[in-house]
């Protein structure tokens, strides 16, 4: 499979490593593809990967991962709305400001978290999926707290991507459980607030907050 992350920052590289050690071709899309950053994880991946912009990236694959900043994640989509189009995209942005007293008051509510409206009005033909939003990046490089697997809460529609979103969150070591189709997103956007509130606002770290779905 080929999967073009949009974005090499912590939760973007992140993935693409795990996902490139199972097997799969990752094209990450960058603004600068000759930055440090970039040229790190050229050296780490070799020729597993590719490094080019958003365009090139785009230009064949099967799955898009939207990895970027929320201020920057609107003039991505505006910019490669065809190039999105009648791909399976992944959402994993957030509309928000970093810092305890800004998140605060985002997670008390205000505004919406997700890329949703954007998509659907710029590329309304693509397969959009809400899913890897919720944690930090720690949460993907070791998904196991304690002995336990961590749940991947997720949303989108059924059919065919299903199955291969949910390889992608299983390949990251995580059980996906899905909430439902997209009329579920804000409840997945509502665990992004849960653990921000947990892992930030009363401090028991970044590493140290995921969840657990228990069963009878």
């Amino acid at each position: 499979m080929r999967i073009v992350i949009l974005g090499a920052g912590d939760i973007g590289s992140t993935l693409g490593r795990k996902w490139a050690r199972a097997g799969h071709t990752i094209a990450f899309g960058v603004r600068n593809p000759l930055s440090e950053q970039a040229q790190s994880l050229r050296a780490e991946l070799g020729e597993q990967i590719l490094i080019g912009s958003p365009a090139e990236a785009l230009a064949e694959s099967d799955v898009v991962l939207l990895a970027v900043p929320g201020s920057a994640v609107k003039e991505l989509i505006a910019a490669h709305a065809q190039l999105l189009n009648h791909k399976i995209v992944i959402d994993a942005t957030n509309q928000m400001v970093k810092g305890k007293t800004a998140a605060t008051k985002q997670w008390q509510g205000q505004g919406a978290l997700n890329s949703l409206s954007t998509l659907q009005t710029q590329a309304p033909d693509a397969q959009v999926y809400r899913a890897f939003n919720s944690y930090a990046w720690e949460a993907f490089a070791e998904p196991i707290y304690h002995g336990i697997q961590a749940d991947l809460f997720y949303c989108g529609p059924e059919g065919d991507a299903r199955a291969v979103v949910e390889q992608l969150i299983a390949e990251i070591g995580l059980r996906p459980v899905r909430l439902g189709g997209l009329e579920q997103i804000e409840v997945v956007d509502e665990i992004l607030r849960l653990w921000g509130t947990l892992a930030l606002i009363q401090d028991w770290g970044r590493d140290n907050v995921a969840f657990k779905v228990l069963t009878r």
